[in-house]
């Protein structure tokens, strides 16, 4: 492999990730936010969580509860992707 090459991973060698509960998530906990915003693949965001059990609406004024605030970066393209804490649940 030359420098500055991509490594290939043999489909193989992946397996699925630990679900993790967001009820172990405490305000200043680290967390990553894994998409492809705006198009570009394979992007990883970080930040800490800012808040818990938040309540926001909907475009169409619908409450959605319970909600994690974070700081970590979320655009279109990785808002609804993983929300990972720092052991990768």
């Amino acid at each position: 492999q030359q420098e500055g090459e991509a490594e290939t991973i043999s489909e193989k060698s992946l397996r699925p990730i630990d679900i993790g509960s967001s009820a172990k998530l405490r305000v200043g906990s680290s967390v990553f936010a894994i998409g492809n915003p705006f198009g570009l693949d394979h992007t990883l965001t970080q930040g800490v969580v800012s808040g818990l059990g938040r309540e926001i609406r909907s475009p169409t004024g619908r409450p959605i509860t319970n909600v994690i605030q974070t700081d970590a970066s979320i655009n279109p393209g990785n808002s609804g992707g993983p929300l990972l804490d720092s052991s990768g649940k």
